[in-house]
């Protein structure tokens, strides 16, 4: 069963069940309509699914979906900064960021300052002011509200917003519904099932060749499902 009472992922998934990203989690995150390739600059990610992590509804409003950008590392220097584990596709959207959540907090705190450094960044929070009190922090997911994030450009959608479309083919004969969706660190996959014509999940790699439209908008995709050879 999917735990949709937590948060997502802006783009990749993260540990400890908590999202991605934003992967939606879910890694959710932001993609091109039909990607060629997923936007990945940190190396392969293992194969992990979208349903192992909590995320939102698909039509939650924006303001609402908390969506996982970082993960607190550990304290640094001896000024109260912190590491951060980029787990955005968007990183230079965070200097623009004024307040975060940490884990499962509701109430947000100051992003006071952030540095990037080689993959990743430093980040100085209000109330941080020592070794000691960036260390009390350290494993967090840092998030940032759905409506902070850079507003999504035409064919761009979040990864938690794929979960319940309905999937035709190009004749529009209904195929089922997507209900995950598998990060694998080249195509993601999209997960077919709800298929009334087969008891079996139907997989489909999230590639132009075989997925030629995704309308969240209009509750749907369309497939072009891969022949495989017996």
């Amino acid at each position: 069963m999917k735990d949709r009472n937590n948060d997502t992922s802006q783009s990749r998934s993260a540990a400890n069940g908590e999202p991605p990203t934003g992967s939606p989690s879910v890694s959710a995150g932001r993609r091109p309509k039909r990607p060629s390739a997923n936007r990945r600059s940190r190396g392969q990610l293992p194969v992990r699914a979208l349903i192992e992590t909590a995320g939102p509804e698909p039509n939650t409003p924006l303001s609402e979906v908390r969506l996982t950008v970082g993960r607190i590392g550990g304290p640094h220097g001896v000024q109260g900064e912190m590491k951060l584990r980029i787990l955005t596709d968007d990183p230079e959207h965070l200097a623009t960021i004024r307040t975060v959540y940490l884990g499962e907090r509701t109430v947000p705190i100051v992003l006071e300052s952030i540095r990037f450094m080689n993959e990743g960044a430093l980040i100085k929070l209000e109330g941080t002011h020592a070794p000691e009190d960036a260390a009390l922090l350290s494993g967090l997911a840092v998030k940032i509200a759905g409506s902070d994030a850079r507003p999504l450009a035409e064919g761009e959608y979040f990864l938690f917003q794929l979960i319940g479309l309905k999937a035709f083919l190009e004749d529009e004969t209904p195929v089922g519904t997507v209900t995950d969706l598998i990060e694998t660190g080249a195509n993601d996959v999209l997960v077919i099932g709800e298929r009334q014509d087969s008891s079996g999940d139907l997989l489909v790699p999230n590639h132009p060749e075989f997925v030629l439209e995704i309308s969240p908008e209009k509750g749907r995709i369309v497939i072009r499902p891969p022949v495989y050879a017996n």
